[in-house]
């Protein structure tokens, strides 16, 4: 049996005595204790966004001491042009300009901690043409979900990583949750709206 995923700091299980009156949280904690929260991957092929130009969407848990690693291992195979996309949890995604991969891995490299850990934002690198969709996306939970048509590549990295095919794997951001900010219990990290703006202001001079 796998063990259970290793969370980011800021995510944690909410306390039922703390929210009287909502039984679908004791429902929704209860289905937790059985589901399969471990590392590993679910591939589905692109069947219901055909005219996008991607033949399989992926999700991937991993222990969140390994995330950056798989984010920027991902990222290698990549075109060397690519865009970020950004955004604070549940708010519209911020694109910056097409530029160079490297490029952006060096300016995201100084918030690994905050990418990784501040469950407020969710961050990714995007590539479009009419021909080919690829992309990597960080979630507010701190998974990863991944469209491209680089299948064969896309599984023989998650075998150098360890990551299997898991029937069935499920994500904490589809059971009930508690997020603490990353600043509160980690006095080096950078407040969310600050990174959001540093964010903002490197790409709009690319532009």
């Amino acid at each position: 049996m796998k063990p259970a995923l290793e969370a980011p700091p800021t995510l944690s299980l909410p306390l039922p005595e703390n929210f009287p009156g909502h039984p679908e949280l004791l429902v929704g904690l209860k289905e937790r204790e059985s589901a399969k929260i471990v590392e590993g991957y679910v591939l589905r092929p692109n069947t219901e966004h055909s005219h996008l130009p991607f033949t399989f969407y992926a999700e991937i848990n991993i222990n969140n001491s390994r995330l950056w690693k798989l984010f920027t291992s991902l990222a290698y195979f990549l075109p060397e042009e690519v865009g970020c996309i950004y955004n604070l949890f549940e708010q519209e995604a911020i694109f910056g300009p097409y530029m160079n991969k490297s490029e952006i891995l060096q300016f995201l490299e100084k918030f690994e901690l905050e990418l990784t850990q501040d469950c407020n934002m969710e961050f990714g690198l995007t590539f479009q043409t009419d021909d080919e969709f690829e992309e990597i996306f960080i979630a507010e939970t701190k998974y990863i979900k991944v469209w491209s048509s680089r299948q064969a590549i896309f599984r023989q990295l998650m075998g150098t990583l360890g990551l299997e095919e898991i029937p069935g794997l499920k994500f904490n951001d589809e059971f009930p949750k508690t997020v603490t900010q990353l600043t509160s219990i980690n006095a080096n990290a950078t407040p969310t709206k600050i990174i959001i703006d540093e964010m903002n202001n490197y790409f709009q001079t690319k532009e």
